[in-house]
């Protein structure tokens, strides 16, 4: 699934390709992927609520979740669920469409993208029109926690306080934090010296200290490096991201620890598969 890093380097794609576009066109092949039930996007699923006639205004982000905003005030909101992809394709590219692809936005007025499309083979993704950015923070973003990008350590505190539930099943939990997923919270955890079945509410403020700036700079790092390419992700220019060569841990159940030696341990922890070190990750007994 994208996390946080994949969106955040798609929407840096995005600025520099598409804005200052307009869409010419929409051509929407799959209706179910617009405003899922329960939404309460409170805009039309058709051509209009998709932005056509708009000129691309700002790309935003928040978590996991990615919007285009129009000139006039028009939102689309999408999640990459757990395969989509954004494409973008430019002048004289070959017009090949890929299955899956569920919708085509036609743009004029930018340098060198002419399509972008929204591609999704598992469905677990799609598209939220919003009539404005107000309505978006209302109805898509306001329950979700603060961004894992601007963490600071005393909002986590706050966030984990109390939580007698494990570390990675909090930092999974998007109303907790935003953005996060597996992959960047065994890795943040590691490099924290933290275990993954340590109760959330017992961490000591040096230890949020930390695990607040590995949480930060991992992101940053991925970022960097086009995010994670584990199984199909791709940025919109169909390259793969080369963090996942950095992984210390996911992935990597049964291999030995890089910082000690010793064999990791996987276990399923909040329906994740789990791997961390017991040597550089115990886990601590401590009272709430």
């Amino acid at each position: 699934m994208p996390e946080l890093p994949e969106v955040e380097h798609l929407r840096r794609h995005l600025c520099n390709s598409i804005q200052d576009a307009t869409v010419s066109e929409v051509q929407l092949h799959r209706p179910g992927i617009v405003n899922a039930k329960g939404s309460g996007s409170g805009s039309r699923a058709d051509s209009h609520g998709l932005l056509l006639g708009g000129r691309i205004s700002n790309l935003v982000r928040k978590g996991k979740q990615l919007a285009i905003e129009v000139a006039d005030g028009r939102v689309l909101c999408i999640h990459l669920g757990m395969s989509g992809r954004v494409q973008i394709i430019n002048r004289n590219e070959p017009d090949q469409i890929e299955p899956h692809t569920h919708c085509i936005w036609k743009l004029s007025g930018a340098p060198e993208a002419c399509e972008m499309r929204f591609i999704d083979p598992r469905r677990f993704g799609g598209l939220w029109t919003l009539s404005s950015h107000e309505r978006l923070l209302r109805t898509r973003w306001d329950k979700l926690g603060p961004d894992a990008l601007q963490l600071e350590p005393d909002v986590l505190e706050c966030s984990l306080a109390g939580r007698s539930r494990g570390l990675k099943s909090a930092l999974l939990d998007q109303h907790v934090v935003a953005g996060l997923g597996n992959i960047y919270v065994d890795e943040a955890l590691f490099r924290a010296g933290l275990n993954p079945r340590q109760p959330a509410g017992t961490l000591k403020s040096s230890e949020i200290d930390l695990l607040t700036r590995q949480i930060v700079e991992i992101l940053q790092e991925a970022i960097s490096m086009g995010g994670s390419t584990v199984r199909t992700w791709l940025d919109s220019t169909g390259q793969k991201g080369s963090f996942v060569s950095t992984h210390r841990v996911y992935g990597r159940s049964g291999e030995l620890c890089v910082n000690c030696g010793q064999l990791l341990k996987d276990r399923v922890i909040a329906q994740r598969q789990t791997v961390w070190c017991s040597k550089c990750q115990p886990f601590r007994r401590r009272r709430r």
